[in-house]
């Protein structure tokens, strides 16, 4: 048995022995999470407390996590302290992609970028966007795979011989009957006591504050929502997108003006070299302009004309909409029933008032029906309420987005976000309908009112994402095609839309995309 030190110059060993290894961990971290690491391990150590340790069992559970693609490319992962989110990344190529520094690194490696390199515990304090930590992750993972038998141990877990072993069906442990307590050998599957220990302690799980400031919620199976892809997963910046609509030159002026400071049209968010713009005769700029400023006469003239709907309030259906809702013969309860207090009213986050917020949180309510509050950026912030109330993302701008909403008695029923990038294009990010209004054709009038309204502005072309689930809705009734990247570039060269990973750009075109969404109400 050895004797623990005190003394000064062993101390003094110690402590520089730790700054070495924390500042190697953390080579790419800020110098403030790195001093940080240092102070916490050095108090730990001085106070003979123990730093984390990864034992074999997790090591093995945790494999599963990157297996069999559990977690697609582009999951939302963040490092959880306390309630409180210190560093975002994605999943992407068995590893996670690291917002500091850029890179896929390691669970561990993102821990450390986190600034809790002493932790060493990554597992335990990374969770997904819907609260599941990748260690609960891959215990429920362990749960429903059954081991191969050459992935058990060969020898007892107890007394280390060989023998006939009874084998745990959650983990590679193997036991003799008499050293695991067993009278008999058991029928069926049996779990040691290590796997039930473990088991019970993650049905607490839920109660965690880090879970819970992830996105838990109560009474929501998060780890079904992860397996069969009901969480929104933002997908990683385009490399190919941004830069000047008319030179596609990336480069820009860092400060002061220049002809190749870049300003961006506060309707179509198309970014433009003040340089350029004069060469081809759009504007000449003195001097960079104070308020909003638009790149074109249809930039002008579409936020004017959605200033003025803004002003309008709550307004009755179009009358073609009214005409065929009227004509439904459907037996069930639909929406002509609801139809004399049937409105729909356009907001704008960024300019709502008091009141208009109060119908943006529910319009939040009803997208969270349907959509896992998904957490983005370095300072975790929610994706769905950002877009609704127009604010910025992480370095992604949704000033410009608006929400469409349709309401009965002044309750919100169907909601859609809604932004338009110039005479070019539109873009519905995320729909969603009350669930107890669902299939009524609630919806389909919502949409008949943004496809009016679109056609009004002379929009060309109107996208949106799809889930597998929600393309043959898209495709069958409302006549989208799918679309790539690159073929919407050709059509509206230079836009920015939200995108998400494992769904479908589709696209349509809006000239006659009224007749469309109106027909469907008699579906």
């Amino acid at each position: 048995m050895g004797i623990f030190c005190t003394c000064d110059i062993c101390y003094i060993k110690k402590y520089f022995f730790i700054l070495f290894l924390v500042l190697y961990i953390n080579r790419l971290s800020s110098p403030e999470s790195v001093l940080d690491s240092i102070e916490s391990t050095s108090r730990d150590i001085s106070r003979g407390k123990k730093v984390g340790k990864i034992t074999r069992k997790d090591v093995r559970l945790h494999k599963l996590v990157f297996m069999e693609d559990i977690l697609p490319e582009g999951t939302m992962l963040r490092y959880m302290v306390n309630g409180n989110p210190q560093l975002v990344g994605y999943a992407k190529d068995s590893g996670i992609y690291c917002t500091c520094c850029n890179e896929v690194v390691s669970p561990s490696q993102f821990e450390a970028h986190a600034g809790h390199a002493q932790r060493r515990k990554p597992y335990n304090y990374i969770y997904t966007s819907n609260g599941v930590s990748l260690h609960e992750l891959s215990v429920t993972l362990s749960k429903r795979r059954k081991l191969l038998d050459n992935e058990n141990d060969d020898l007892c877990s107890i007394c280390k011989d060989a023998g006939e072993l009874v084998l745990c069906d959650l983990c590679p442990r193997a036991f003799h009957q008499a050293c695991a307590g067993l009278s008999s050998v058991p029928e069926g599957d049996w779990h040691c006591r290590y796997c039930q220990t473990m088991h019970q302690r993650e049905n607490y799980v839920a109660y965690n504050d880090n879970a819970r400031a992830a996105g838990r919620v109560p009474g929501v199976d998060a780890i079904d929502q992860i397996l069969k892809r009901c969480i929104l997963i933002v997908k990683l910046p385009d490399s190919r997108v941004g830069g000047c609509a008319l030179c596609r030159s990336k480069d820009y002026a860092k400060s002061g003006f220049s002809p190749r400071t870049v300003l961006i049209c506060d309707q179509c968010e198309k970014e433009y070299h003040v340089g350029c713009l004069k060469n081809h005769g759009w504007d000449e700029l003195k001097e960079k302009p104070l308020g909003d400023w638009f790149c074109c006469a249809d930039c002008i003239s579409i936020h004017s004309s959605l200033q003025d709907v803004l002003s309008r309030g709550a307004q009755d259906l179009p009358d073609m909409v009214l005409d065929v809702i009227k004509r439904n013969d459907g037996k069930e309860r639909s929406i002509r029933d609801a139809i004399v207090n049937l409105k729909w009213r356009l907001f704008r986050g960024k300019t709502a008032s008091a009141t208009d917020k109060l119908f943006l949180s529910r319009a939040v309510s009803v997208l969270h029906e349907s959509f896992d509050p998904i957490i983005g950026g370095k300072k975790g912030v929610e994706l769905v309420t950002q877009m609704v109330f127009g604010r910025w993302w992480d370095q992604m701008d949704f000033e410009g987005m608006y929400c469409a909403i349709l309401t009965v008695d002044s309750s919100v029923v169907s909601v859609s976000n809604l932004r338009i990038l110039g005479s070019e294009a539109a873009e519905l990010p995320l729909v969603a309908t009350k669930k107890e209004f669902q299939g009524q054709g609630y919806f389909a009038a919502l949409f008949a009112c943004i496809g009016h309204l679109l056609a009004s502005l002379n929009v060309k072309h109107l996208v949106l994402p799809a889930t597998d689930e929600a393309q043959p809705m898209w495709t069958q009734r409302y006549g989208f095609t799918k679309i790539t990247m690159d073929q919407l570039h050709e059509l509206a060269q230079g836009i920015k839309i939200v995108d998400f990973e494992g769904t479908t750009l589709l696209h349509r075109t809006v000239s006659d995309l009224l007749l469309t969404a109106v027909g469907n109400q008699a579906s």
